[in-house]
């Protein structure tokens, strides 16, 4: 009778997957195989983790963003920022400020109707506008 591969062990239990299949140490359902983060197969243990909502990764201006896959691979950019339109799927935009708008309202330092406001300046705008 040969062992079934990988082997199962518990919570708290030592784990590794980064090796070949018979020598794999699965941990059960439920829990995740923990190990030292930038230490490649290194060996772990089996933890419960709380899992939360992913939330997309966040670039800031001038770093690649993409919307255009599924949600656990999106990267979007910073509030105020707008990534670029890539034409495929999967392919990277970039995260830029609005293109520059000629209406009267934006010339005033306000965003032009349906714009999506910019957080560059919003401090030193916030304190002209105080007494």
């Amino acid at each position: 009778d040969k062992p079934k591969l990988p082997v199962v062990v518990g919570e708290g239990e030592k784990c590794q997957m980064t090796v070949s299949p018979q020598y794999q140490v699965d941990c059960e359902e439920g829990l995740d195989c923990v190990t030292p983060p930038n230490i490649l197969g290194a060996v772990g243990i089996c933890s419960k983790v709380e899992t939360k909502p992913a939330q997309p990764a966040l670039a800031g201006e001038g770093q690649e963003c993409k919307t255009n896959v599924p949600p656990n691979h999106q990267v979007h950019c910073e509030e105020g920022l707008l990534c670029s339109a890539p034409s495929r799927p999967g392919a990277l935009g970039v995260c830029q400020w609005p293109a520059a708008s000629s209406s009267p309202s934006e010339v005033a330092g306000e965003p032009a109707p349906g714009a999506t406001p910019s957080l560059r300046g919003s401090a030193s705008a916030a304190q002209e506008r105080q007494p």
